[in-house]
């Protein structure tokens, strides 16, 4: 067992999340734990302050030995991004600030009084929910965190969905290929993506080798799998090149490249980006000039003259 004085170094000295793996307590440990945590995941400091590293990382370990009620970990870890969180609320007295509570999350994601089940469920919930909500710092650090925990054995990333594993655990960047330059029929049109998305190339290859590939469900597919990622933030380079690769087919590719753009891929995203508000709205606001074109076109076949973008579909159109 490590003595009081090797516990007060690692809550001294270690990052949050730490670098080493959490060491073992005894009870005079957590003793000594209680007080420096100077109270319970996700709460303010008295009078009102936010909690420096060391109390972080003095709740995070006695959360990993049981120390919290899981009950009230997991409240905490799931209000941590609220929208009435942030470290700047004026006119809120000291005493009821609050802040994004990133020790609440790792807290969670630790205690052993937690289920992997509700551990899934909360990263999933933060990882998506917290895109729009939040800033690209507080967004680096849960990510950070949940990489952190899997890394640690902590959570069991292979149960993640596949977008959010590609996103936290993302392979070693590969140049993008070239695309043809005047994309004829379906295959062509597919070459572009492949060229531009490393893991749709990965995913068409293996597909078509097994044999199981089918054009349009497979660009429909890889429409969800675009638009999902985009929802949750991902603006990694190959999503600028994917978008870049639609308006190529769309500009210098035939009739049959075209279609397979916009009746395979636009009408797949189009009911998700809708459903998603803000979301679709960006994601509607990245097209580049003939995409969003030929997006405004879709709509307003399916809707009605002069609705030609998300915002007035869901103002005259009834939910897809």
């Amino acid at each position: 067992m490590l003595r009081p004085s090797a516990i007060e170094s690692f809550v001294q000295h270690e990052p949050f999340p730490p670098r080493n793996p959490l060491p073992r307590c005894t009870p005079a440990d957590l003793s000594w734990l209680s007080r420096a945590a100077q109270g319970a995941p996700g709460a303010v400091v008295w009078p009102g302050l936010f909690p420096r590293t060391p109390a972080k990382l003095a709740r995070l370990l006695l959360a990993a030995h049981g120390h919290f009620d899981p009950a009230t970990v997991l409240g905490a870890a799931l209000a941590a991004y609220g929208s009435d969180r942030g470290k700047f609320m004026p006119g809120r007295p000291r005493e009821h600030r609050s802040y994004h509570a990133h020790d609440a999350l790792a807290c969670a994601l630790v205690h052993p009084g937690i289920s992997q089940e509700q551990r899934l469920a909360l990263v999933e919930k933060h990882l998506r929910d917290t895109q729009s909500s939040t800033g690209e710092r507080s967004r680096r650090k849960s990510w950070g965190i949940v990489r952190w925990a899997a890394g640690q054995g902590f959570l069991d990333s292979t149960r993640l969905p596949r977008d959010i594993v590609a996103d936290l655990f993302p392979r070693p960047r590969r140049a993008p290929l070239a695309m043809p330059p005047a994309p004829r029929g379906n295959a062509d049109a597919l070459a572009a993506f492949a060229a531009r998305w490393p893991r749709f190339r990965d995913h068409l290859a293996r597909a078509r080798a097994e044999q199981n590939w089918f054009d349009y469900p497979g660009i429909a597919e890889m429409g969800h799998d675009l638009f999902r990622a985009f929802a949750c933030g991902c603006r990694a380079p190959w999503m600028g090149a994917m978008f870049e690769a639609i308006e190529h087919v769309l500009v210098h590719g035939d009739s049959e490249a075209q279609n397979l753009v916009v009746v395979g891929l636009f009408e797949a995203v189009q009911g998700a980006a809708y459903r998603a508000g803000a979301a679709g709205d960006a994601f509607e606001a990245a097209l580049l000039p003939r995409s969003r074109d030929a997006w405004a076109d879709l709509i307003e076949g399916w809707t009605g003259a002069g609705i030609r973008n998300l915002a007035a579909w869901r103002q005259h159109a009834p939910t897809p």
